[in-house]
């Protein structure tokens, strides 16, 4: 390890290898993209069998080391030994060839082509033959021994779900016979069923002898799966734990470089809840029928419910992103007979996406025009947008979400996972809205980033804004929501609020459980 680590903390901790040699070896790794130290002199190891995971805030580095890894960055500086030997390679492909695969936190599936293409072209080469029936065949074959049976080998990745997505794109590192298996977010999209999936997985791979990197920000997770534990901050290795010496407080301090600040609450003083921002009567969409939905100045409501009940559908429609229709729709008391995204912006509607890469952001623009994209029309902007008109308040947008950038004009696809995700929550921030729809806001960022989001949605609520939460984590919903409304098979079931809201309660209803004893 680097000179950065905590004292104290050791650098030789047993290992389900016990005294064999690391099968693999990073030493003294660096890369930089022209000023910007993304990884400074990292060094460490890791065995057969193991879990090693990597953690630290959005930007720490941890992404741009399993990347070097993969193959798809090549490194500054610093040497890698695989087994022994030195691996020096500059393609995912051939450091597939030699033994490392990578599930990347930013697919890497090409949505045009079917799962079974998928699948099959990560190893072909330019002029191998490729057979359609074939490729079929091998990924029915694949997915069942995987045991996911959900997904149909046929199906267009760009028709699947991003928790589904997220599923493919683990199971095509783990289709090839791999020593070391890089996981960088991959439980992000997941739902609990999803994680519970990927966990047999890990465990099946390191009973045999394989090797995990596995970066995460979910600090339960790590708790469960992890054997060892490497800290990172602006780049810098700075700790390392063994299983059972860390706890939370100790991971989040060095994370972040400074004592873990107080634990963020949701607000205890619900305001006014008279007349509703947004009230609904009937609304029906593709796959959905809501009968009755209102959303309160200042509340924040939760979304809940297992994946695919209709909870995505239902932020699309209320934004307009999705063709629906309603008894009675009325947004500000202003009746709403179609709505459109544009329409729903100008009616004051804010929308946080499900995937930051392909519907919240255009990643070849920068930070400051993806800030300002939904509020061109009405600036009466054409081309590309000045930023010298809205200077101020991209400096407190991007200073108040502690977004790690070179600046406005910096790229948006050249920014880390977690700090894309702010962007496009940055958008609606002090923009005069009164609803906020987010599909799980918190996915893939830290827990600092994670704790600054809260102060926000919370400030943003007691502006009076009604905030609607879809969250895959349960927890998350019952700690940040004063109300969750569960939905089942696109009808919502249950409302639980006060000290009816609970884990189990949501859980239950979830499941489709009619009634949850008390």
């Amino acid at each position: 390890m680097s000179s950065h680590n905590t004292p104290g903390v050791g650098t030789d901790v047993p290992t389900p290898s016990g005294g064999a040699s690391p099968r693999l070896r990073v030493t003294s790794v660096t890369k930089n993209y022209g000023p910007v130290v993304a990884v400074a002199e990292a060094s460490f190891h890791a065995h057969a069998g193991e879990v090693l995971a990597l953690v630290g805030e959005n930007g720490a580095g941890k992404s741009t080391l399993g990347k070097i890894l993969a193959g798809a960055v090549e490194p500054t500086s610093g040497t890698i030994a695989l087994n022994g030997e030195p691996f020096e390679v500059k393609t995912v492909r051939e450091s597939r060839r030699k033994g490392v695969s990578c599930a990347f936190q930013e697919l890497s599936l090409i949505p045009e082509l079917t799962v079974a293409e998928n699948l099959h072209l990560v190893d072909s080469g330019p002029l191998q033959r490729f057979s359609q029936s074939r490729a079929r065949v091998e990924a029915a074959a694949t997915l069942q021994r995987l045991n996911v049976s959900h997904i149909d080998p046929g199906t267009l990745v760009s028709d699947l779900s991003l928790a589904d997505r997220q599923v493919v794109e683990i199971v095509r590192a783990l289709v090839h016979d791999s020593d070391i298996l890089i996981l960088d977010e991959a439980s992000s999209a997941l739902t609990p069923p999803g994680v519970t999936w990927l966990f047999e997985r890990i465990t099946a791979f390191t009973a045999t002898g394989g090797t995990v990197i596995y970066v995460s920000h979910r600090m339960p997770e790590i708790a469960e799966i992890a054997h060892r534990v490497l800290v990172l901050r602006d780049g810098h290795l700075v700790g390392e734990f063994s299983q059972g010496s860390w706890n939370e407080e100790q991971l989040v301090s060095l994370m972040a470089g400074r004592d873990r600040s107080e634990e963020v609450t949701k607000p205890i003083t619900l305001p006014d809840l008279e007349d509703p921002v947004m009230s609904v009567r009937g609304l029906s969409a593709p796959g959905i029928h809501v009968d009755a939905l209102d959303l309160f100045p200042g509340e924040i409501v939760g979304l809940g419910g297992l994946q695919g009940q209709g909870q995505a559908e239902l932020l699309k429609a209320l934004f307009g992103a999705i063709p629906a229709r309603a008894d009675q729709w009325h947004v500000n008391g202003e009746p709403i007979v179609k709505l459109t995204p544009p329409k729903a912006v100008k009616r004051g509607v804010g929308f946080v996406p499900e995937d930051r890469k392909t519907e919240g952001l255009v990643l070849d623009l920068g930070v400051g025009e993806n800030l300002v994209t939904p509020w061109l029309k009405k600036l009466g902007i054409g081309g590309a947008p000045s930023l010298k008109t809205n200077r101020k308040w991209l400096a407190e947008i991007l200073s108040s979400l502690g977004v790690r950038t070179r600046g406005a004009k910096e790229l948006a696809g050249a920014l880390s996972g977690g700090n894309q995700q702010k962007l496009v929550f940055g958008r609606w921030v002090n923009r005069n809205r009164s609803v906020l729809l987010l599909h799980d806001p918190t996915r893939g960022i830290d827990v600092g980033a994670k704790r600054d989001l809260y102060r926000s949605v919370f400030d943003i609520a007691q502006q009076g804004v009604a905030v609607l939460w879809l969250s895959t984590e349960v927890e998350e919903l019952v700690n940040v929501c004063s109300r969750v409304i569960v939905m089942y098979q696109g009808a919502v079931v249950a409302e639980v609020s006060g000290e009816d809201l609970t884990s189990d309660a949501v859980v239950a209803y979830s499941l489709g459980v009619e009634k949850v004893g008390t």
